[in-house]
């Protein structure tokens, strides 16, 4: 009975901090697993640039203690680590990413008709502007303007929004239990838009009085980002709330020309060669009971 006592009390406790993570959005995590006699804590510290810090403390059954730190970058890059094996893995992703990035650039390029896949995320909204909208929010209205498109093809908003809920685009990393995730995953996407929208006031002549006077206006912002390379692109766009219709389809048309003329001709033919959702690497995921049946299944 004291055994299952504390076991009880042992997985409360773990459940307990799993949920101080996800309520207190700490950057830190720690894990110990415990094989043949050797006892190996991994310490993950995330900054808020998304700079990753990852200590692994081994202990062997002798009391011998090794500590090995390894530094990577919001994209996984490795920027600095003292782990030989850490150093092996990244100077191996170093030559695979230059030859990657060789073969795209000899790689023939898509015709001006060819689709582009894209993944237009949720539009994040100011507060002031999601208290001045209906529930839906300007969303619908932008990701409207993408249907029907005779190039840009957009992905199923459903799938999209389940994948953004979950998983970084960059990284392909699953954002909750990290630790317990076995692989990356990536939506199917040339293209990735992500679209910020809040309300300011401008200041102008009134065509009505002749004077100085502020208005609301809706402005967009968005960040249009290519699968293959290459900075991110921005546009914007703004106008009269009270035309946030028309405000919204110039947006919408000013993200897909930046899509089909700046990106479009910088994509390869088969992009399903090059493309991180079309190779494979998607996550084995478990769910919640899985995990936990792992953490205290025995070494």
């Amino acid at each position: 009975m004291s055994n299952i006592r504390a076991v009880s009390v042992l997985i409360t406790a773990v459940l307990l901090s799993f949920a101080s993570f996800a309520v207190a959005g700490s950057s830190t995590h720690t894990s110990t697993v415990v094989k043949d006699g050797r006892k190996i804590t991994t310490t993950v510290k995330i900054d808020n640039k998304g700079i990753t810090t990852t200590t692994v403390t081994t202990k062997e059954k002798d009391g011998t203690v090794t500590k090995t730190t390894t530094v990577t970058d919001k994209d996984g890059d490795i920027l600095s680590t003292d782990d030989p094996e850490a150093r092996a893995k990244a100077e191996l992703a170093k030559t695979q990413r230059e030859e990657k990035l060789a073969a795209l650039a000899s790689a023939e390029k898509r015709g001006p008709h060819d689709p582009i896949h894209v993944a237009v995320f949720q539009t994040v909204m100011s507060e002031d502007l999601r208290k001045a909208t209906v529930k839906d929010g300007v969303f619908p209205y932008l990701r409207k303007e993408f249907d029907n498109d005779p190039v840009i093809k957009a992905l199923d908003q459903g799938r999209v929004d389940r994948y953004a809920k979950d998983y970084d685009y960059r990284t392909g990393q699953y954002r909750n239990f990290s630790s317990l995730s076995r692989g990356a995953e990536f939506l199917p996407a040339d293209v990735y838009v992500e679209s910020f929208a809040k309300l300011e006031q401008k200041v102008g002549i009134s065509r009505t009085t002749s004077k100085l006077a502020s208005a609301p206006y809706l402005v967009y912002t968005a960040t249009i980002t290519s699968e293959y390379g290459d900075t991110p692109l921005e546009v914007t766009e703004e106008g009269f709330i009270l035309a946030n219709v028309e405000v919204t389809r110039r947006f919408a048309e000013r993200i897909k020309a930046a899509v089909r003329d700046r990106i479009g001709p910088t994509i390869p033919r088969d992009a399903a060669l090059f493309r991180r959702g079309s190779q494979g690497a998607t996550a084995e995921r478990m769910n919640a009971a899985e995990a936990f049946r792992n953490i205290f299944k025995k070494k």
